[in-house]
C-alpha cells in the first residue's frame, strides 16, 4: 500500500477517534471539593458552586448533575455566572428547570456572568432574558447584581456579594485594567465577618483580594480549553494565551480565590485534559478536614 494512502487511512482514524472521545468527554464532569478552616464560622458548612453551565444538561432534565448536587448535602448553592448562552434563548429555558431543581435542594444565590449581561443589553433577546430573570426570581432564586446579602447558615451568618463587572471588561483581545475604587463602587465596603463573592471573570483575582473577600467564586476561562501539563490552560475566552488564572485554588493576600472549570461550552467545544467540574467547598471552625481534599485556611 501507498505510504500516502496509508497516511491518509491513520489520519482519518485519528480524527474519528478524537471527536469520539471529545463527544464522550464533553458528557461528563467531576466534583471537586475544597476545604475553608476559619474562625469566623461556629458550624460546618457545605456549599456548591455552578459555573459556565451554558445551558448544558447531563441526563434527561440535568438528572446527573442534580444527583451529583443532591449528593454533596449544600445548605447553600451558588451560580458564578453564564448559567446560559446569551444568543440562544433555547439555554434560558433549560437553565430556568435546572434553577428550579437546585432551589428543591438548598437555597440558591446567582452572581451574573458575561452573557447574563451580555443577554440583557442585546435587543434582539433582553425581552426572552428579562422574561428569565422573573421567573428566576419567582422560584425564589436570588439574583446578586453588584448587590450583597447576608445569608445564614446554621449559627452562622455570612456576607455573600454578586459582583457584575461592564461588558468592556470581557473584550476580546484586550486585558482592561480594574481600578481599586471599582469594586468599592459596585458593592460598597466588605463585611468584617465572612465574606464570600460571586465574581466570574478571575482575570481581576488580585482585586477581589484586595477589595476583602476572604472567598472569591469565579468561571468564564473553562480551564483554558485545552490543559497543558505542568504548565496550565492554553487559552482565555479573551484570547489571551496561558492564562495565570484558569482554574483552581489561588491563594492572593492572605484570601483565597476559587475558578471553576465549568459545566459546559460554547463557541468552541473543545476539553482536554480539562474535564467539566462541579465545585463544592466545606467551610469549618478550626480543624481540617479529610486530608486527600484539598485544603485552604482563611485567617480569621
Amino acid at each position: 500500500m501507498n505510504g500516502w494512502i496509508r497516511a491518509g487511512i491513520f489520519g482519518v482514524g485519528a480524527a474519528l477517534s478524537y471527536c469520539v472521545w471529545q463527544n464522550w468527554e464533553l458528557k461528563r464532569f467531576g466534583v471537586t471539593n475544597y476545604e475553608a478552616v476559619t474562625g469566623k464560622v461556629k458550624e460546618e458548612h457545605r456549599i456548591v458552586v455552578l459555573a459556565d453551565l451554558h445551558g448544558f444538561s447531563y441526563g434527561k432534565g440535568n438528572c446527573r448533575l442534580l444527583a451529583a448536587v443532591r449528593r454533596q448535602r449544600p445548605e447553600l448553592i451558588l451560580i458564578a455566572g453564564d448559567l446560559i448562552v446569551s444568543k440562544s434563548p433555547q439555554t434560558y429555558g433549560r437553565a430556568l428547570e435546572t434553577l428550579k431543581a437546585l432551589k428543591k435542594i438548598a437555597p440558591v444565590y446567582y452572581g451574573l456572568g458575561n452573557h447574563e449581561s451580555r443577554a440583557a443589553s442585546r435587543p434582539a433577546v433582553s425581552g426572552f432574558f428579562e422574561e428569565y430573570r422573573q421567573a428566576a426570581e419567582k422560584l425564589g432564586v436570588v439574583i446578586l447584581q453588584n448587590q450583597s446579602a447576608d445569608v445564614r447558615l446554621g449559627q452562622d451568618v455570612v456576607s455573600l456579594s454578586g459582583l457584575e463587572l461592564p461588558l468592556s471588561y470581557y473584550e476580546r483581545g484586550r486585558m482592561k485594567s480594574l481600578e481599586p475604587g471599582v469594586l468599592a463602587d459596585c458593592l460598597g465596603k466588605p463585611s468584617r465577618g465572612l465574606t464570600l463573592l460571586l465574581a466570574h471573570n478571575p482575570a481581576y483575582s488580585g482585586e477581589y483580594a484586595a477589595w476583602g473577600a476572604d472567598i472569591t467564586f469565579c468561571g468564564h476561562n473553562h480551564g483554558g480549553l485545552v490543559r497543558i501539563p505542568g504548565i496550565g490552560g492554553l487559552i482565555s475566552p479573551q484570547l489571551r494565551p496561558f492564562p495565570r488564572y484558569g482554574e483552581g485554588m489561588h491563594e492572593i493576600r492572605g484570601k483565597r480565590v476559587i475558578i471553576s472549570r465549568g459545566l459546559g461550552t460554547h463557541t468552541f467545544h473543545v476539553r482536554i485534559f480539562n474535564r467539566a467540574e462541579l465545585v463544592c467547598l466545606t467551610l469549618a471552625h478550626g480543624r481540617r478536614l479529610e486530608a486527600d481534599k484539598k485544603y485552604l485556611k482563611i485567617n480569621g
